[in-house]
């Protein structure tokens, strides 16, 4: 087990992490900081894929009621609920395993963040980002998203709100025109930026750029740079 202090929006974190767990990264601070603007004082909110727990103990420091985390991985749990008492935030985080919605059935919440976002299957082959044991988002990295959008309605209360990252390294084109599908005009995009690749993905961009010529992923090149879109 490893302990590291993290940033993630603005809050100091102290965080227990394991290999086969994932800890904090870009998508989560960049996800974080969207909620936060939005607004979580006394707020219900549900943390899918919580991984080690940053963003539902980030929320429960910033005021949010009630945060339930869940995650299909029971070791995620299990840190998730060591980590909000190192936080000392295990009052307000209720800490739930199960595969999206499976173990909130019947609730809603005022903000779900979902985290459990993907990457084309051989993305995640090429580089380090997913632990082997993490679910995948199929071959085009858009199935868990799609999943999630299809049911999140189910879980929000009126008025609620959904955040969700999409990632250009995955069929971001299929996961926005599914959401659009079914939340119509009240979807818009909230922030966006653009990421260099590390040296795993420059190391194998010739796969990457058969990737794209296919429509699986989209990345778009800088002179000699490439950058994926979060």
């Amino acid at each position: 087990m490893n302990s590291l202090k993290s940033n993630v929006a603005g809050y100091q974190i102290e965080l227990h992490t394991e290999p086969a767990v994932f800890t904090p990264t870009l998508t989560t601070s960049l996800l974080t900081e969207q909620v936060l603007h939005a607004g979580v004082k006394g707020r219900s909110i549900l943390d899918l894929g919580c991984g080690a727990g940053p963003i539902a103990i980030t929320l429960a420091l910033a005021g949010a009621d009630h945060v339930v985390a869940s995650d299909l991985m029971p070791l995620a749990c299990d840190l998730t609920r060591r980590n909000a008492a190192i936080n000392q935030v295990s009052d307000k985080i209720e800490v739930v395993q199960g595969n999206l919605f499976e173990s909130v059935s019947g609730r809603r919440f005022d903000i779900i963040v979902d985290d459990v976002s993907g990457v084309a299957e051989e993305v995640a082959r090429l580089s380090s980002w997913f632990p082997p044991t993490v679910p995948l988002g199929g071959a085009d990295g858009s199935s868990l998203a799609m999943e999630m959008l299809s049911n999140a309605s189910d879980y929000l209360n009126e008025g609620g709100q959904l955040f969700f990252p999409v990632l250009s390294l995955s069929n971001s084109t299929a996961i926005t025109s599914a959401a659009i599908r079914i939340f119509g005009p009240r979807v818009r995009s909230v922030a966006r930026k653009g990421i260099p690749f590390n040296h795993e993905l420059r190391a194998n961009v010739d796969s990457l750029l058969k990737l794209k010529e296919d429509g699986v992923i989209q990345f778009e090149q800088v002179r000699s740079r490439y950058f994926w879109t979060l």
